[in-house]
């Protein structure tokens, strides 16, 4: 499948890229994550420019682009930094689920405060409390109208913390049809813990979140009519297609440094980049870097056109983006020596953002189990 960008698509490339190079300034970036703190003033610009939600409608504030665009934005973010950029691209996970499955009184009053930079949207996949307790996390309240409740469940999520709002998914939610619950932060019943000190991500906070008794009314519930509608389907395949669109962006990042300082760095009288050892060494990168973009291209393209192979394909480019984009990061570290090692150069920091992202949410051996299901079926 050859992927021919359009002039369209280019023109978002080079946008993103040039407000990348711009503002994503590495002291800001390495500030951030020592206070670990959500780059709140760049969301404010990238939603003004349009990087954030452009494939939600023009009426709901984007500009009825697809996934394809919105990865291409992504992938230029990361490349420049990957802390930053994901953390961007993060902001609007739980509106994918309001955008396939919500109607639309739900679509006006959730996507547009997200694409406008007003508010970030979170999505909770939440399980019981008790690993004992089988009966559905969600169940109707009969004193709620067409409302739902949340019985009990808690849940790590990125960004959950500053969400103003979440998509809260659980699996075997509902006996009957796939559902969804759009839930404000401060709705009674919605707790937020501490902060989880994690290997990368430091940028984009990670929070445990509990739900006990949350009462949702009608309006805010997304009910499906059957398992190809299923929110929690197209939540997982949208996270998968953006987490590998990060870690292609952090692969190539990673990748230009190694050859920039290979052709800066002189040892016995020679450029190290004229040795054997390193061609080779940066010749597998880029033809694992290509073959990364390749699947992840695909992904993004599948989902707008709604393919039927999608679940198999989102797996795979998020298995193999991310083994590249943790590959890479350690190649380029040794390329750059003991420099590499250090918290003042991002390589470091490209490693740790790319081994979280390829085990959180759905770690790279879960993805392999179901590729592998689907290959015995």
């Amino acid at each position: 499948m050859r992927f021919e960008l359009t002039e369209t698509q280019r023109d978002i490339q080079k946008a993103a890229r040039e407000f990348a190079g711009k503002e994503f300034d590495l002291d800001l970036a390495l500030e951030l994550e020592k206070e670990r703190k959500f780059p709140n003033s760049l969301f404010e610009k990238a939603s003004r420019l349009g990087f954030i939600g452009m494939n939600y409608p023009e009426e709901f504030g984007g500009q009825s682009l697809g996934l394809f665009e919105q990865i291409l934005v992504i992938e230029e973010f990361t490349k420049k930094d990957s802390g930053i950029g994901i953390s961007l691209s993060l902001a609007d996970m739980g509106s994918s689920v309001i955008l396939r499955h919500g109607d639309e009184k739900q679509k006006k009053k959730y996507l547009a405060p997200v694409a406008q930079g007003k508010t970030i949207s979170a999505a909770a996949v939440i399980g019981p409390r008790d690993p004992a307790d089988r009966a559905p996390v969600f169940e109707k309240a009969a004193a709620e109208g067409d409302g739902y409740l949340v019985r009990q469940g808690k849940a790590w999520v990125t960004l959950g913390s500053l969400a103003g709002f979440l998509v809260v998914l659980s699996e075997g939610s509902h006996p009957e049809k796939p559902i969804a619950l759009v839930v404000e932060k401060n709705r009674e019943g919605v707790g937020v813990s501490g902060l989880k000190k994690v290997m990368g991500l430091r940028i984009s906070p990670i929070s445990e979140m509990t739900f006990d008794q949350v009462k949702v009314p009608g309006d805010q519930v997304i009910l499906c009519q059957d398992e190809k509608t299923d929110p929690l389907k197209t939540y997982r395949q949208v996270h998968r297609i953006k987490t590998s669109a990060q870690a292609l962006g952090i692969a190539q990042g990673a990748f230009d440094q190694a050859v920039k300082h290979a052709k800066e760095r002189e040892q016995f009288g020679r450029k190290i980049i004229q040795f054997q050892g390193i061609q080779f060494m940066l010749a597998d990168l880029y033809t694992q870097i290509e073959a990364a973009r390749g699947l992840v291209y695909r992904a993004a393209v599948d989902y707008d056109a709604g393919a039927r192979e999608l679940e198999r394909i989102s797996s795979v480019a998020k298995l193999f983006a991310t083994d590249v984009a943790v590959k890479t990061a350690i190649d380029s570290i040794q390329i750059h020596g003991g420099v590499g090692l250090m918290r003042e150069y991002s390589i470091e920091r490209m490693l740790r953002d790319a081994k979280t992202i390829q085990n959180l949410g759905e770690t790279n051996l879960i993805q392999r189990a179901f590729i592998g299901e689907r290959i015995a079926l």
